[in-house]
This record gives C-alpha cells, structure tokens and sequence, in this order.
C-alpha cells in the first residue's frame, strides 16, 4: 500500500483548517495488532531443506586441508580449525521435538558428556578425568553402516595402539617428555606445555618403565604410557585420554607468529568456569554433522507453523513426498505444524553421514518439486480442499542447501534449459542475455540449475503475482531489475540460500576474493565488472565453492561462507530471517509517504515526504522536493534536495531529549543517557528500568545501558544481541509532518484578539527562524529535521512510551506504533509573561495513551511544556485518556485562554461504560479545564474522535465543537458563555476563566444525530473522522458532512460486511446562541443518493480508471404543501458499498463547492494489497454528484447519459490530501497517487474553527 497526505501551508491558505488530517487508524487495545492493518496477512512460504549427509560431514576440522595436521597444536585451536572449541563463544544445548511436536531440552554435563547429545544411548566421557580424546576422520571404514551417524562410537579411548582413525594424537609437544637413560631410579620430567610426568624404571637391567602424569590444579595420577630406548626413558599422552583441552593462538610466544605456526599456541586446560560450555560444544557442536543438526535444530525452532517444509539430503533422502519413512521420516510437504515439526527433528538426529556431495541432483529435485501442482495448493499433503480461489499466486519459494564440500557429480539437464550462457525471454516478457554477474561460459553447473530454476515459470498456470523483492533502488528500473540484490520476478519461481560449511579458504582466487558476504568487497565488484566465474565441474574443488556463491546470484538469494559452529548457527538464523525480510510470510511491502507544501518560494513550490518501509526492517525516511514550473518545456520538475535519513547525526552527537525534572535551566528536558534514564519515570518506574528487560524473554539483563545506546543509534551489537536495522529513523507511519518557520497567523488579527501589539513583537522575532519539519516515527521519538538541510536536530521520546521503548532493540523485532499521531503547531499568547508563543502538540495514536507539548518557540531551546496521559484523571467513574487518535485542535476560547481540544481517544480504563468525553487543556500548562462527557450506550465501547471547532462569526474565538463517536453519535460541545450569542464578535471584556465551566455538551446532552445502517436504529455506524462544516444553502445553519466507519482494532481488518457504512450531510439549524433543543433528526428524513453506475473513465491523456457515477437527487430542505405535501428534510446520506466493506475513516477536504473525500475498502485478498481505494467528489449540499467536472477524468459509456463521474479507484490509504502546483492547479493524492481534480468556477471557499464562510 502506499499513502500520501498533503496540508496546506497556513500562510497559503490564512484560514486553513488547523485539524490536520487524520491518518489511516491503526490497531487498538481490544486486539492490539501493533502492525499497520493496510498490510495482508500475506502467504506463507514454501520452503525446502537440504543437508549435506555426505561423508565428511562426520570430520571434526575445517577446511578439508587438514586432515594430515591431526597431531598438531593449531588443530586444537579454533583460531586454526574453526571447528574446534572456542572459548569466546557460548554454545547452547539446543531443543528438539518429539514426534508429536513436544519439546525436549537436551543437557550434557562435564563428567558425563554425550558422545552424540542426539543420541545418548551412544555412551558418554568423563571430560574432567581421563576421558577425552580430539574426534577427528570418521571414515566409513572404521564404523559400521548401522552406526555411521554415532560420532562418538570408539573403542580405543584407552589404548595407545589400534585404530586411531577417528581420532587425534595430542601434541607430543606437551603431552609427552624424555630423560636420559642415566636415570635409574624415578624421576620428573615437564613438557612444554606445563604437564608433569614421573617416570619410574621397573628394574635396573630391564627395558621398562612406568608413568604418571599431572598438571597442577586440573589433575594428578594419570597413567601415562612409558618407553625405554637406548638413550632415555619417555612418557607420553598423546594416545591416551586426558582432562578435555584447547590451544590458544598465542603471537606473543615466537618471533613473525601465523596461524600455521605451531610454536605459536598455549595448551590450556578446561577450567571450571566453562565446564558447561566445553560440555556443550563437545556432545552437539564438536565435528561437522554436530554443528549441522544443532544449528537447524536452533533455526527452526521459531518457524512460523504456516510456512510450508520438506527436506532432502543429498544421497539418501531423496522425495519429498513422506514415502521414505526409513531415511527422511514422514517429510511430506506440508505447514510446519507442531507434528510436522517433529518428524523434522528426528530426521535431523537420524541423518546418515554416508554419502558424496551430489548437490546439482538435490538442486534439480528441490526445483522440479516446484514445478509440480502441490507446492501451490493451499492444503498440499494434508486434509482439505484444494481449488483454484485457493491456490495463490503470490507464494514464495524458497530453498536452503547446506553442504561442507565441493559437488562432485554433476545432475543432468533439464528440459528447456534456462542457463546463465543462454539467451531467453523471462516470464515478464523481458530478455535475458548474457550478463553479469550472471553469465559464466562452464556449462550445466550449480549455477545454472540455480538459473534455470529462477528464470522459468514454476505454475504457468498462476498468475504472475508474486511480490516484487526491490529494496536497493537506484532511479535506474532497468538497473534495478538486474540487481542480484533485488528479486523483481513476479512469476513462480525458487530463490536458493546456500551455506558452505568449512570452505572459505577455498574462496582465495586473487581476482574475486571473498569479501565476507554476497554482495561484499573487491571480489563481487570485479564479478559485478564482469571477471571471470572459475570453471565449475565434478571434483574441480574451489571453483565449486565458487559455483555455491555464484548459484545463489543467479537466483537472486545469499551464499554463506561458515568455518565454525557458532557462524553456522548465525547463518540459518539469518537465512530465516532474510526470508522473513521479504515479506513471503507476513505482509507485501508497503511505502507510506506524507507530504506537507510550503510557500518559502514564489518560484517553487516545496513539500516533505515521510515514508516506511515494512520490507525493509521498518525503516523510515523523510525528504524534501521542490517542484519548479521549467518555462521551456512546459512542465514541473520535481527535484530531491535531501534525505534525512542519510544525514542523522553520529549517535553520540544527536539531541535526543527525555522528560526531566522541570527546572529554568533545563526547560524540563535532559539528554537521553543511562543516568538520565534512571531519573526520567513514567507510572513510577524509572526509563532504565525498563530498558533492563530483555523484550525476547521478558527477563531482566545488565543491557540497559547498552539499550540506551542504541536508541541513542549506536550500531554495536546490531545483528547478534540487538535487532538490525537499515537505517536510524524508524517507521513514519501515520504521522504526517508540520511544518515550524515564521508567523502563522495574521499580524492585525492576532493583535486585536489579545488587545495589545505583542504579535507584532513576535512575528518580528521570529521572522528569521530557521525552518523545521516536525514528524513522529517509531522509533520512540518525534523527529524535528532542518527544513533547508535535513539535519535531525532535535528529538523527542515521550514518557508514555517508556514501557516498551526495550522492545526496539529485540532481534526478534515485531512492529510495535510508538509517536504515530500527526504533530500539530500553533502559535498560542501566553497571559502569564504577555508573550506569543509556537507550541506543538503531539499524539501517540496507537502508540499509547498520551498527548504531549513542546515550546519550539526558539529552535535549540525547546521546552517540555506538559504531558497527559491516561493516569492524569483520577476521578471514579470519569472518562479517561484512550490511545490518543484524535486528533487536537489549539484553539482560542471564550474563557480568554488559548487551549488543546481533542478526543478522549478510543480503549481507555472503564470506555466500556458508555462514555466519551471532549477534553480541553489549557495550552502553556496542561491543566485540564474541562471534560464534557457525552453518555453513550452503557456497556458497550465508547470512545471520541476528532473534533472539528467552529468559529461562525469570524472574531477568532472558537464557539462550538463537533466530533463523533463509536458508538454513532455526532455530538456538538457548545463553547460559549450563557447568554451569549455567536453572533457578537469577541472582545477581551468577554474574557473569564469561569467562562469554562459554561461550556457544555450541545442539545440538552443529547446527540445531533446517530448514524445507523437501518431506519430502526440498531446498526450503530462509529465515527472516526473529523465531520466537515458547511453553511447551509439556504443561509440558516450548517451542514455537518461525515463518514462512518472504524480501522483501528485488529477486528476491524476485514471491514464490517453486516451492514453498509455510509457518507451523511446533517443540517445543524440552531447556531445562533446557545440553543438546547434536542433537533430529533433520524435517518428516515434524510434524501438518499445511491452509486447508480459503474463505468470506465477516461483522463484527456488517455489513461483510464474505474469509476462510479452517483444520484443527484434533489434534497427537499423546505416543506411542501398540498394535497402532495411533504416534510422538510434535514440533509442526506450515500451508503456505500456493503459488500466490501467500504468505509470513510479519514478526514475529507473542501475545493470551492465540492467536498472531496477517500473511502477504504479493506481486503482480504493475502495477494493484494491490505486496503484499496476510492476518491469521491460530491455536492455537499445534496450528497449527490457535483455539477461539473472535478475530476480529469470523464464517462462515455454511462447508462445515465451523464460524462460526469463522482469517484475514481485511486490506490493508497491514509487519507485523500489536496494539495496545488505552483502552475496553480490542484491535485488529490491517495498514498503516492495523484489525480487532477477542478475547483468549480465559483470562489474558492475557506473554512477552519476560525470560521465557516458561506458556499452559496
């Protein structure tokens, strides 16, 4: 989905309307859904396994290069075999699952350490004692087939003779020592490494001896073996078991020290403070085929149940059909359901490590299963229907292969085959040619397989409806299209993830080294430039590694290159998660821009975009453009002058503010650091407090400051103990941004309203304030950017948000809403220093229940004026604070103050008695002058929405609010002093702070009117949008115009089918004083448009789009009399479209005499967007359709002979936006959408709270 907003500039528009657009309503408390509902639930993937059950896998060394360096120090260090233990790293005990999907935790222990932790039938070393011994070679000869997977089964642990295969000597170097024959009675010897021998001759004359060994602190005693010859005895553990050990690479010990140099590693012994952890690695991590199964049984763990697995081996498992129950289990392709899981796991404990690296064939297989029909069903290999409505189109397809060597057969082609050397046309219809980084001249190698297998249509059959994966853009489409980085294939397809285990010594070729990562260093750049792929072929060793690299490019997936355990685990956790990135089991990726136009120039017009993007880790940007008119070529040039998020400051550097302990010198606000957090509370519990929670387990750590640090944007930790992020700004949602420059009211009417000059003062102050945008994203914070540079300059994190700022930080992130309601800015007099001043008010919206302001009067000088939250009303029974959607309005009020008017907002504490509430705050304090409560239905959920303010005889003074509510009522507060009629303009006399307790619900208490679908009035209709004012034609009263609907519960996903939600235009009659007659106007005496046609339009361009024409029937506003006598009516109503859901849930806009607005239609659809579309123009004096054209868009094939349409299908959500090019004319934009849209010939109208003018 895409949106867009755009709100006129004050300066452009001087009564423009000071509520800013509503953006799209999110999720709410009764089911909080913390991700946009615009975005489908989506498809969940298929995805394929295979693991490599050859041979080596069984080895414990990499790279295969040393397996003649067994005897050697630097084979027990993992800073020369990455395989063995390192104590730098943690190794976990992983889970695995029965095969009725119940978890087991698996344990080991240092005196009984599993020789296989999968299978502890196997038997079991007492690690402290004498019983370890290096695993090393496990050939097949040595192990019987039965057994070939129970890496621990030896028989010659306490045997210096016999076959030693599958083991390693330890380093003579230290485990054994010599003295001369002299020697006759017992003596000690000391090995380099520091182990002690005592060496007994058995008699003098015979050629014997005995030996015992011991190394202070770890142990004594040990039977060693001892020899004779004829120059000295020698005692020897290097074919004996010991206490478990390593090597640590040691530079400090010789002179121009390397990796390879023996002399260069220290013998240590394991101490007890890692006796659990050598434990682990040695029964789950310690050759190959451990790490292997330990890392997947980690992997997939957290799976999500609804992705779709089989998996394969390279020899023996080999269908993916569940047939072979004797080799892969019950693997039949189906959802990763708890059953399912399990039959997973027990392959993984029962792999047989006893094949060749045969991975084209796997490859070919796990692309000609895709090729088959069950992957595409919904219910493959499981009970249910499979159809054509439920056979998606937009599945992904993935496959994992994993493998510890060099392929070494090659499979046969398929047919039609689509290699890397070949020219073809894709699926799309564009042309592949030879082209790097694809193309190689070696034929049928993996990566042509891989090729084949991306660039061929899997399902004909389907559509081609997959969702483009195109994160890295350039400008450049046809650059993109053809970035590996990028997957722009909408067919069916298979993208390959590939993991070489132990192979990256073999990535060395000079001119394509390996840089780390796929797309890395001076090796990819030189593919990307065209060198040279290595040959690839049966046992052509490094250039196969290469081949694994080159397979993945071609498909558009990754390649890991892993040498150690703990890299293999990182590497499925992040192959899951790039999946997961992708969006194939979550939502389609959505970009939501708003943009808001200034006038900083007469010859430009500039706007700022803020945007999201749920496929690329929920980041977010803003940027400025600036539309010049280009006199030669007639046209408007749009040109980006910066991006933001390329220019956040260091993390240290930025000015990143918390409440503080308010104080003249801090202006109520400290930077964010750890010990600033300690003094910063909210519900009183401290910030750090809360950042001490680890958001995975919910557990308290020692990362609080480390949290802070992040937020603050420190990259450290990113990827491993902290979620990763593609940049520093979050996601920018909802919020829509203001902007903050010079004066925003007019100098004389600002004067006049207070009875001094004091906004001449002002304006003169700030007439050269450096411009600001202000924004609220989720990352924790409202945003405020230099407007000419871009610059964050100053952040924000409200209180109310500190319970679950710790969740930003979780590598397993779940988008949660944080500062996601629009920021609002006013200039706003100060009574107590007879100073102006500019506030911003800022909400939460789904984020939390709270609203804040800020003085940014003085850019750098900001100051935390007050926050209200949902604690701030104590009173039993009162309405409370809610997730503050509605937006505020600061407006001037009849009690002499300049105040915050705004919905109580929606699931506040006890909303389920009925009630909602206006409230209003004094704008400089935050006091809470007055809640009028409005009563609702009691026990059902109540809430108020926006509220609209009305000023009706221009004097500057708000006199009347009007806001709705869930439960259908249109309310209207009444905000002037007894007695006093609307019609005198205001006059400081009128001024008095008991003026506020005069203020009151309109109508006696009762509500305006209540939307319902029926005449009966049982279909409650909830309002969620600010009403539109608009005086009535005939000169007496107003219309009140607004939509029904509700988006914001996670309930409300689907849109309510039970009945139509409709467009109303009510006429307010009584505005002229304070008027308490309950008007009693029910929906049976509204005029009823209807959507008569559905039709094609055409723009002069040629485009076309679906439109809709509606009824222009005439609304009787006057009673008839006669023998046909009829009752006056009192306005009208458009339902819309029941089937779908269709709703109007955003603010509407006003062009002359025609109201535009967009409805939303949620759908459900998992391969379509969340929400689609349409944009009315009607007449808001019937509700009909307008009469003359307002869109560039007209009818020619409509049965009402009619070329005028009311409504277009536009995409986008968020709120239809007006907004003008500096040609002059006028565009409405849904998401990043525009259509021409005309003003009729009349003058152009102005409304706010300041005034409502008249339309006729």
């Amino acid at each position: 989905m895409k949106r867009f907003t755009t709100i006129f500039n004050v300066k452009t528009l001087r009564y423009a309307v000071l509520s800013v657009a509503l953006s799209s309503t999110t999720s709410s408390l009764a089911a909080v859904s913390q991700s946009p509902l615009s975005l489908t639930v989506g498809v969940p993937p298929n995805m394929l396994l295979t693991l490599d059950d050859s041979g080596s896998m069984r080895w414990g060394f990499a790279p295969d290069g040393l397996s003649s360096e067994s005897a050697t120090r630097r084979a027990k260090s993992s800073a020369y075999n990455p395989i063995y233990y390192n104590p730098n790293a943690t190794y976990a005990a992983p889970v695995v699952f029965d095969t009725s999907g119940n978890e087991q935790q698996l344990a080991t222990t240092f005196t009984q350490a599993w020789h296989n932790g999968f299978k502890t039938s196997v038997g079991s070393a007492n690690l402290s004692g004498a019983g370890y011994r290096v695993a090393w070679d496990v050939p097949l000869t040595t192990i019987p087939g039965s057994t070939s997977y129970n890496y621990g089964d030896v028989s010659n642990y306490a045997q210096p003779t016999g076959t030693v295969s599958r083991l390693a000597d330890n380093p003579s170097a230290d485990f054994s020592a010599t003295v001369s024959l002299s020697t006759l009675i017992a003596t000690q010897a000391n090995s380099p490494g520091g182990i002690q021998f005592t060496i007994t001759p058995v008699l003098i004359g015979v050629l014997g001896c005995t030996a015992v060994a011991s190394y202070p602190g770890i142990f004594s005693g040990l039977t060693a073996d001892c020899s004779r010859t004829a120059s000295g005895y020698t005692a020897s553990l290097v074919r004996r078991p010991v206490p478990a050990y390593y090597y640590i690479y040691d530079p400090s010990r010789a002179g121009n020290c390397t990796t390879g140099n023996d002399n260069c590693y220290t013998l240590r012994f394991v101490g007890s403070n890692e006796q659990a952890n050598f434990a682990n690695w040695y029964s789950f991590y310690r050759n190959r085929a451990l790490s292997t199964i330990s890392a997947a049984a980690l992997a997939f763990y957290n799976l999500s149940p609804s992705v779709r697995l089989s998996w394969q081996g390279l020899g023996r498992c080999t269908t993916f059909d569940g047939s072979d129950t004797t080799y892969c289990r019950n693997n039949a392709f189906k959802a990763y359901t708890p059953a399912h899981k399990g039959q997973l796991y027990a392959w993984l404990q029962n792999i047989a490590f006893d094949q060749s690296t045969y991975l084209p064939a796997a490859m070919k297989r796990a692309g000609e299963f895709y090729r088959t029909t069950v992957p595409w069903q919904v219910f493959p290999n499981a009970t249910g229907t499979n159809t054509t409505q439920n056979t998606y189109a937009c599945r992904a397809s993935y496959h994992i292969m994993m493998t510890d060597g060099q392929w070494n057969e090659a499979a046969s082609a398929p047919s039609n085959f689509r290699h890397d050397a070949a020219s073809f046309t894709l699926p799309d219809g564009r042309a592949f040619t030879q082209r790097a980084p694809y193309y190689d001249s070696t034929p049928n190698t993996l990566a042509d397989l891989a090729m084949h297998y991306w660039a061929t249509d899997l399902n004909p059959n389907l559509s081609n409806s997959l969702p483009a994966y195109l994160p890295f853009k350039s400008g450049d489409t046809t650059a993109d299209y053809w970035n590996p980085r990028n997957d722009p294939a909408t067919w069916q397809h298979m993208t390959n993830f590939t993991m070489g285990l132990g192979l990256t010594q073999s990535l060395t070729q000079s001119n394509i080294p390996w840089g780390g990562s796929t797309f890395a260093g001076s090796g990819y750049a030189a593919l990307e430039a065209g060198a040279a792929w290595p040959a690839a072929a049966a046992n052509a060793t490094d250039a196969n590694v290469y081949d694994l690299w080159h397979a993945a490019i071609n498909s558009r997936g990754e390649f890991f290159s892993v040498d150690s355990p703990e890299a293999m685990v990182q590497a499925f956790a992040d192959i899951l998660s790039r999946i997961a990135d992708r969006k194939s089991s979550a939502a389609r990726p959505a970009i939501n821009s708003g943009q808001i136009s200034s006038d900083e120039s007469t010859t430009q017009t500039v706007s700022y975009q803020t945007s999201y993007a749920s496929d690329d880790n929920w980041s977010g940007d803003v940027k400025r453009f600036e539309k010049r008119w280009n006199a030669q070529t007639s046209t408007i040039d749009t040109v980006e002058v910066w991006s933001a998020k390329t220019k956040v400051p260091a993390w240290s550097q930025r000015r990143i503010k918390i409440a503080a302990p308010t104080t003249a010198s801090n202006n109520g606000l400290q930077d964010l650091t750890s010990a600033n957090a300690l003094l910063s509370q909210y519900a009183g519990t401290t910030l750090l407090a809360y950042l001490t929670r680890n958001p995975e387990t919910g557990l308290v750590d020692n990362l609080a400051a480390s949290r802070v640090d992040y937020l603050r944007g420190s990259r450290t930790g990113e990827g491993t103990t902290f979620r990763r992020r593609s940049g520093l700004l979050g996601d920018f949602y909802s919020s829509s941004p203001a902007v903050v420059s010079g004066a925003r009211y007019l100098e004389q009417f600002s004067n006049r309203l207070e009875g001094n000059t004091a906004y001449t003062t002002f304006k003169t102050a700030i007439a050269n304030r450096t411009p600001r945008i202000y924004v609220g994203g989720n990352a924790g914070m409202l945003h405020g950017f230099n407007a000419l540079t871009g610059v964050e300059e100053f952040a924000f994190i409200p209180s109310a948000v500190f319970p679950k700022l710790h969740k930003l930080t979780g590598a397993n992130y779940s988008h949660e809403f944080y500062v996601d309601g629009s920021p609002v800015v006013g200039d706003v007099y100060d009574s107590a220093t007879r100073q102006w001043r500019t506030i911003l008010v800022g909400t939460l919206k789904a984020g939390g229940k709270s609203i804040f302001a800020l003085d940014v009067t003085t850019p750098g000088s900001e100051k935390l004026l007050w926050q209200f939250d949902e604690n701030s009303i104590a009173t039993a029974n009162a309405a409370k604070m809610g997730y503050s959607y509605s937006q505020p309005t600061i407006a001037r009020l009849h009690n002499g103050k300049w105040a915050v008017v705004f919905g109580n907002g929606y699931e506040s504490a006890g909303n389920t008695n009925g009630k909602a509430a206006l409230f209003i705050l004094d704008a400089m304090q935050g006091t809470l002058l007055r809640s009028l409560e409005v009563q609702g239905s009691a026990g059902v959920a109540n809430g108020l929405s926006t509220p609209k303010l009305a000023d009706y005889n221009a004097d500057g003074v708000a006199d009347y609010a009007y806001a709705g509510d869930l439960q259908g009522n249109m309310w209207r507060f009444d905000l002037l002093r007894s007695g006093r009629s609307n019609t005198t303009p205001f006059t400081t006399a009128d001024d008095g702070d008991s003026a506020v307790s005069e203020f009151k619900v309109g109508f006696g208490g009762s509500p305006l009117f209540r939307a319902t679908a029926d005449n009966a009035g049982t279909q409650r209709q909830a309002i969620t949008s600010a009403p539109n004012l608009v005086a009535h034609p005939t000169g007496t009263g107003y219309l009140v115009v607004f939509g029904t609907g509700r988006f914001f519960d996670s309930d409300d996903k689907d849109g309510d089918k039970s009945m139509p939600q409709s467009v109303y235009g009510i006429w307010d009659k009584q505005t002229l004083g304070e008027i308490a007659n309950n008007p009693s106007i029910n929906r049976s005496s509204l005029q009823q448009q209807t959507v008569t046609d559905s039709v094609t339009a055409t723009a002069g361009d040629g485009t076309t789009r679906q439109a809709r024409i509606i009824s222009n029937n005439t609304v009787r506003w006057q009673a008839t009399t006669g023998s046909s006598a009829q009752p006056a009516q009192n306005g009208w109503y458009l339902n819309l479209s029941q089937t779908d859901g269709e709703m109007v849930v955003e603010n509407m806009s006003q062009l002359g005499r025609t109201i535009l607005f967009q409805s939303l239609t949620p759908n459900s659809d998992p391969c379509g967007d969340g929400a689609s579309s349409w944009s009315y123009a009607i007449n808001p004096f019937t509700g009909g359709r307008t009469s003359q054209r307002a869109f560039a868009y007209s009818a020619s094939n409509s049965s009402l002979g009619t070329s005028i349409i009311s409504a277009v299908r536009q995409d986008g959500e968020g709120g239809g936006t007006l907004s003008q090019n500096p040609d002059g004319g006028y565009q409405y934009c849904t998401g990043q959408e525009c259509v021409t849209v005309y003003p009729d010939p009349s003058s152009i109208g102005r409304q706010s709270w300041r005034r409502v003018d008249r339309q006729d």
